[in-house]
């Protein structure tokens, strides 16, 4: 009997020993829950030349292999349709800024777009840019136009004058001239400067004491941009006399 217990425990300890040993893996949720999603960041500016559309932004991967892609559809924001897709960056490990020029707009009212950067965490997108497909045309830069008030007034030793002055697009410097006549062939001999950078139309009105002492005397604005330099008629006057 004592033989037949010891085979017995033997033949028990045999099958233990051969169980096999199972090693559990995390499970692919459990691996995902680990990776933090990418942050993706697309500007608000962009550029279209020729055809050829550019957006830019940023992404950081979060050191998981990140790929990117631009997303384009129909407007409006809140329709989320985005049926073109676009590759832009594959397998990033760093963070990175982001530059894609495609032709794959479509002509249409308004138009879509956004980044959408995908890693082992899982998806991340940026709101949408929305814009139109054709911009209102802006008018290039032109010369400034520029008149003078054929008013004038004299308080307190010093002459005021009045212009009106048109940058057309352009930033605009305005100068008061002064000289002496006749008014047929004024001669200016002083410049003073009276506004810098002049963006839009505007009234000036300007005071100087450096009026020459002469029979008659002639002042106009001149405006100067990027363009040209226009000058106003000349405004000639007795500066002894009355203020007209």
């Amino acid at each position: 009997m004592a033989v037949l217990a010891s085979v017995a425990v033997l033949a028990l300890a045999a099958c233990e020993s051969a169980v096999p040993t199972v090693t559990q893996s995390p499970s692919p949720d459990a691996s995902a829950a680990a990776i933090a999603r990418p942050a993706i960041q697309l500007d608000r500016e962009w550029t279209a030349l020729n055809g050829d559309w550019t957006f830019t932004g940023q992404v950081d991967p979060q050191d998981d292999p990140t790929s990117v892609i631009l997303e384009i559809g129909p407007g409006p924001a809140t329709a989320r349709v985005f049926d073109t897709q676009v590759p832009v960056e594959a397998s990033l490990t760093s963070p990175t800024p982001l530059s894609v020029t495609t032709r794959a707009i479509p002509d249409i009212k308004e138009i879509c777009v956004r980044f959408s950067a995908t890693n082992g965490g899982g998806t991340a997108t940026t709101s949408p840019l929305c814009f139109p497909h054709d911009l209102p045309s802006i008018a290039p830069p032109g010369t400034p136009t520029v008149e003078i008030d054929p008013h004038w007034a004299t308080a307190d030793g010093k002459w005021s004058f009045t212009g009106r002055i048109d940058p057309k697009g352009a930033p605009t410097d305005v100068v008061l001239e002064l000289g002496r006549g006749p008014s047929a062939a004024p001669k200016y001999s002083t410049r003073i400067p009276v506004q810098t950078d002049l963006a839009e139309q505007a009234t000036v009105t300007f005071a100087t004491d450096q009026v020459p002492d002469a029979a008659e005397v002639c002042v106009r604005f001149s405006a100067t941009n990027a363009v040209g330099t226009v000058s106003s008629e000349p405004l000639c006057f007795d500066p002894h006399a009355p203020p007209s």
